[in-house]
């Protein structure tokens, strides 16, 4: 999961204006959303190294529009305007609304919690989630990030991709041990990636969390044969075991091939903004 550093900058191509408070203010956001725990203004101050009294006026702004929300030790977790943003988005998102009946089928057909994610600046943003009624519930959620090389998402997507790309995006974000199980030779990673397109679905088998299992497929949002999201369904090792792997793997693909289909028949020039987003 990225977090922000310095005075908030980010990284993009439009660097032409700048508004320093405002950049500082999505610095915090950023941060206060991707923190798998509450941060006070000391915290905040320390992380990204912007004066307390900075960062506590512009809590204070947040706060007051439910963009974040404060406990009573101090410290700031997400509030629900952020949600209904989030929401607001999917809702209006046409790959997002293109691929929800086929994520939920995939669910029905599997048992399996399914994801769509997309890759952005280098990694996996999770951008839908689909999960069956079970007492087995994984904490992923629309927003986060992943490594590119601990889960399914992500190694479907980086078997299609531009080599220059691939490489890029390696040589920045490097190739973390997550697990005893992870691919953390960059030789080794793209030996994987072959398979991947022989077999046309990627498996992550506990690559990112002891007793975790995925399966994923690249969606193709045009003709380029450059996969723009992928579909993936996630399962404890007890019940997504080895000998489903082979079956499952078509499923997962089938039902990425019918997203791939509708984008490309109808409805890809919706939805270049995922086009302009899925950068390295």
């Amino acid at each position: 999961m990225s977090k922000s550093s310095g005075e908030g900058e980010r990284r993009g191509p439009l660097k032409k204006y700048r508004v320093p408070a405002l950049e500082k203010a999505i610095a915090i956001l950023d941060l206060v959303a991707s923190a798998e725990q509450a941060y006070t203004v000391t915290g905040i101050h320390k992380q990204l190294n912007i004066s307390k009294s900075t960062v506590f006026a512009i809590l204070n702004v947040l706060e007051s529009h439910d963009f974040v929300r404060k406990d009573e030790k101090g410290s700031y977790t997400i509030g629900l305007r952020l949600y209904q943003l989030g929401m607001a988005y999917i809702s209006n998102n046409d790959m997002i609304k293109i691929a929800r009946p086929h994520l939920k089928a995939l669910m029905h057909k599997t048992g399996f919690t399914v994801h769509l994610g997309i890759l952005d600046e280098g990694e996996i943003l999770y951008v839908d989630k689909v999960e069956p009624d079970s007492f087995i519930k994984f904490s992923t959620f629309p927003g986060m990030r992943s490594p590119i090389h601990i889960s399914s998402l992500g190694k479907a997507i980086a078997a299609f991709l531009e080599e220059d790309q691939l490489n890029r995006i390696v040589a920045e974000k490097g190739l973390g041990k997550y697990t005893p199980h992870t691919l953390t030779d960059p030789r080794k990673f793209k030996q994987s990636l072959e398979e991947i397109r022989q077999n046309g679905y990627a498996l992550e088998d506990e690559e990112g969390e002891i007793g975790v299992r995925c399966i994923g497929a690249p969606v193709f949002q045009d003709e380029s044969g450059h996969a723009s999201a992928a579909v993936s369904i996630v399962g404890h090792t007890s019940t997504l075991t080895p000998d489903k792997f082979a079956m499952l793997g078509r499923m997962v693909k089938s039902t990425a091939k019918d997203i791939s289909k509708e984008m490309v028949m109808g409805g890809s020039a919706r939805s270049r903004p995922f086009s302009n987003i899925s950068r390295a």
